[in-house]
């Protein structure tokens, strides 16, 4: 073998792993073959280095270097390298989206046997594979692998079975999948492959995500991540696919994150096939975020291209996609027609799950127009699917089940297939450890479970309104966080933010703002956020909603849960050992009024103020009161109450209506989450830990104050007052206060923070707490404020303590001003050392602040105590 063959085929064998490395030895080979006249081997280099130009994005390098080694082989009358060179030119036009060209290059293929037959075949399912032509593709696969099998390059052979891998996973079979991937893995270790075992890992992630194993799935995704790193930039099918696991998992803005990175890749590589798949992807997520206009017009691209490219496959899944958000915009004026064609194309073209929606869908439309028949016929597929598959296919059958036996009339059959679905969401919640997995899962079910509430309050059996309200409100909290394996890291990473936030804040009051920075905190931070995800929850059933127990620990208190169905609201008052229903009026009344409401405590908290500002708090509060609590003062009489909201109510600071002034209200995210923290040690025990943080002019005199009232508490101040220091003080704490800037974050609620000495002190810091301390009071701003994910799930800095086991959280759902703060917490301090429960302290304080200025009205309205 001549020594410029030796380089060539070397560069064919080693260029994934060193692109740079490849192309110079295939550059040299190619120059030392021509001056040897070795058309054969100039034809093996510009095949090297058309796979590197395409590897590298550069299609057009890579097209004009395909035809240039086809015709060096024509020219050396090389039959089989004019073979692989036409089928690697086939590949370069479906990645760019041009499928007749590639089906015509394929054509162009001329026969070969031995050596090169198996490697032909591999790359001719590929490009089959690329086009969306999956059935023709695992032909091509099958006829292939018999033959490197009996060639026994075990490079060759592992590459076929991870390609047929990749189709296999397409058609849903996950199983023939990960075997394919485990046993390329086993060849490729054997090799030393390390780039190739990179996109195994890739892979077998996504057979995870296929099964419905989260955790499992952003494990290796995150390993492939770290190891495409060590050889290249991620590619932007890894982007893709954490996208789709991300919007299956419902973290629908983390999902658009990813699709956004793909779609700039794909750009970037000049690649129309690939950009169509990565603006379908994008359009997906656009559209699980609540933005259909913008998913509308990104499926309307996806759609075109894909159909100018002429790959059915993907074009079936782009035109539901633009459907869905047609009906997300438009949701009366649905055409069950195109739904039902829809659905068909996507059966034909191998997407299972989302023709389940599509139908269930028609199904449900047509139900909607009175026509039972034909609302039969379409949820007949999806019912089948509730025996097997992964577990988002069977919560879908059993949604289809129930909407079947409505349709014949059996509503309490109905039910209870909504039940057996829920149960199903209930067991692969407890399979994730991070809460806001937990919490996402929870949303993927919130049309089930408003099913099930509808069909609860249309019996109008209390009891069975109360448990369908508690079936995914504050699921996610009522487990302890699992803490993630690899601690130490993100230990590392928390301490780093801090930092990095401390530097971000001096930099803007320097008005030198540093965009490195910024980027550095979006990076630290989506690790933080992605660790938690990787550990499991451990499995186990969930805790079964308990009302007796609920209605025993009440004593003399008042529950009132809020429920909203079609955009009404209704309330279950649990009081006395028995439970009532009260229907109620709009909640778009509600959510209007609480809008004057705010619009007025703002303006009041503020420095300018206002005349006339009180009465339209008071008129608004009024109007409020009127709607959701006086149609029950027959009920609550004058006890203490404990309040379950439901939306608009989640942000309502209670104290302001008319019903509660002066009463004790304790806010629960749900019934069985204050039952927990009933049953903890009703009064705080044990240390007090007193800490206040920095840029705060009476933070300090707050806490003086406050530790004349507590001998012996442990106080942080100043620089004194670093996260971790604090942190270890409040583990196992009677009762902590925090007297510090604080800040709710809508855009990653566990980022929500209060800031120390040192930095911020987030709910991912909270979450890892070995032990909970009982009371937390929050004299920070926004840090009562949660934010409220579909299906009643809330997250955010109190809902972060909480999970951990706090008994109590007093904070506040506004901005409040440092001056009128510090004595209301003051008041709240002194009722606690009376031995006062903490709603009643709490309540006693805001009394007393509301004979004050606006400003300290406003303030000790903006504080609610959460828990029990």
């Amino acid at each position: 073998m001549s020594a410029a063959r030796t380089l060539a085929e070397e560069a064919l064998r080693d260029y994934l792993s060193d692109p740079a490395a490849g192309r110079d030895a295939a550059e040299r080979a190619r120059t030392a073959a021509l001056a040897e006249r070795d058309g054969s081997t100039a034809s093996l280099a510009e095949r090297v280095l058309a796979l590197i130009a395409g590897h590298l994005a550069d299609s057009d390098a890579a097209e004009r270097h395909g035809r240039a080694a086809v015709r060096l082989g024509e020219r050396a009358g090389d039959a089989p390298a004019v073979a692989l060179a036409r089928a690697d030119l086939a590949y370069v036009h479906a990645r760019c989206g041009r499928t007749q060209a590639a089906l015509r290059e394929l054509d162009r293929v001329p026969p070969v046997a031995g050596a090169d037959e198996g490697p032909l075949l591999a790359k001719r399912a590929l490009v089959l594979e690329t086009l969306g032509r999956w059935t023709a593709a695992l032909d091509a696969y099958e006829r292939a692998l018999p033959v490197a099998r009996r060639a026994g390059d075990q490079r060759e052979l592992a590459l076929l079975l991870g390609n047929r891998g990749v189709l296999h996973v397409r058609l849903g079979r996950a199983d023939a999948a990960e075997r394919d991937f485990l046993e390329a893995d086993r060849l490729l270790a054997d090799l030393g492959a390390g780039l190739h075992r990179t996109i195994v890992a890739h892979n077998l992630g996504y057979v995870a995500a296929l099964r419905g194993h989260v955790p499992l799935a952003l494990s290796r995704y995150d390993d492939a991540e770290r190891g495409y790193l060590e050889h290249r930039e991620v590619p932007l099918e890894l982007w893709m696919d954490r996208c789709e696991l991300l919007l299956a998992a419902g973290l629908s803005t983390e999902a658009r994150a990813a699709a956004h990175r793909a779609v700039e890749l794909a750009r970037a590589r000049r690649e129309p096939a690939e950009l169509a798949e990565a603006r379908l992807r994008l359009a997906q997520a656009a559209l699980a975020d609540g933005d259909p206009a913008a998913a509308a017009d990104l499926a309307d691209q996806a759609a075109r291209a894909l159909s100018r490219q002429r790959r059915p496959g993907w074009a079936a899944l782009a035109t539901w996609t633009r459907l869905q958000a047609t009906v997300g915009q438009q949701p009366a004026g649905v055409d069950v027609r195109l739904v039902r064609r829809a659905a068909a194309g996507l059966e034909r073209a191998g997407w299972p799950g989302t023709a389940l929606e599509a139908r269930l869908l028609a199904g449900q439309v047509a139900l909607a127009g009175g026509r039972r028949h034909t609302a039969l016929a379409d949820l007949a597929p999806v019912r089948a699917a509730r025996a097997t598959g992964p577990v988002w296919h069977r919560q879908l059958g059993w949604h289809a089940e129930a909407l079947h036996r409505l349709a014949a009339g059996d509503r309490t059959g109905a039910l209870r297939a909504a039940a057996r679905g829920m149960a199903l969401v209930d067991e692969h919640r407890a399979t994730l450890g991070a809460t806001d997995l937990r919490a996402a899962a929870s949303g993927r079910a919130a049309a089930l479970a408003a099913l099930g509430l509808e069909l609860a309050v249309a019996a109008g059996r209390p009891g069975t309104v109360w448990s369908w309200a508690e079936r995914t409100r504050a699921a996610a909290l009522l487990r302890p966080p699992a803490q993630p394996r690899d601690g130490a890291d993100v230990e590392r990473d928390l301490a780093e933010l801090r930092s990095l936030v401390r530097q971000r804040q001096q930099a803007a009051q320097a008005a030198e703002p540093d965009p490195a920075l910024v980027r550095r905190q979006v990076q630290l931070e989506e690790r933080i956020r992605r660790a938690p995800r990787r550990t499991d929850g451990g499995g186990g059933p969930e805790e079964p909603f308990r009302p007796r127990e609920v209605l025993a620990a009440l004593g003399e208190r008042a529950l009132v849960e809020f429920a909203a169905v079609d955009g009404r609201l209704s309330a279950v008052v649990a009081v006395d050992g028995r439970v009532r229903l009260h229907p109620l009026g709009p909640a778009a009344d509600v959510a209007r009024e609480m809008h004057h409401l705010f619009f007025a405590l703002r303006r009041m908290a503020g420095a300018g103020g206002g005349r006339g500002l009180r009465d339209r708090l008071d008129a608004a509060a009024a109007r409020i009161d009127a709607a959701v609590l006086a149609p029950l003062a027959a009920s609550i009489s004058g006890r203490d109450l404990v309040v379950v909201p439901t939306e608009p109510l989640h942000a309502l600071p209670w104290s302001v209506l008319p019903s509660c002034r002066g009463r004790a209200v304790s806010v629960a995210p749900s019934a069985a989450l204050w039952l927990t923290a009933a049953r903890r040690p009703a009064q705080p025990t044990g240390r007090t830990v007193l800490a206040a943080g920095p840029d705060l002019v009476h933070a300090e005199l707050e806490l003086k104050e406050l530790s004349d009232l507590h001998p012996g508490a442990t106080v942080f101040s100043g620089e004194q007052a670093r996260v971790s220091d604090v942190l270890g003080a409040m583990a196992g704490a009677g009762l902590v206060h925090l007297a510090a800037h604080g800040r709710f974050r809508a855009d990653a609620p566990q980022f929500s923070a209060i800031d120390l000495a040192d930095g911020p002190l987030t709910g991912h810091d909270v979450e890892r707490l070995p032990r909970a301390p009982g009371c937390a009071v929050l004299s920070a701003c926004e840090t009562g404020t949660t934010a409220v994910l579909a299906g009643g799930e809330l997250l955010g800095l109190a809902a972060s303590l909480l999970a951990i086991g706090v008994r109590t959280v007093i904070a506040p759902v506004l901005q409040v001003p440092d001056a009128e703060t510090a004595p209301l917490m003051v008041e709240l301090h002194r009722g606690l050392r009376a031995g006062r429960p903490a709603a009643a302290a709490l309540a006693a304080a805001i009394r007393q602040a509301a004979g004050g200025s606006d400003a300290d009205a406003a303030t000790g309205a903006a504080f609610i105590c959460v828990g029990a």
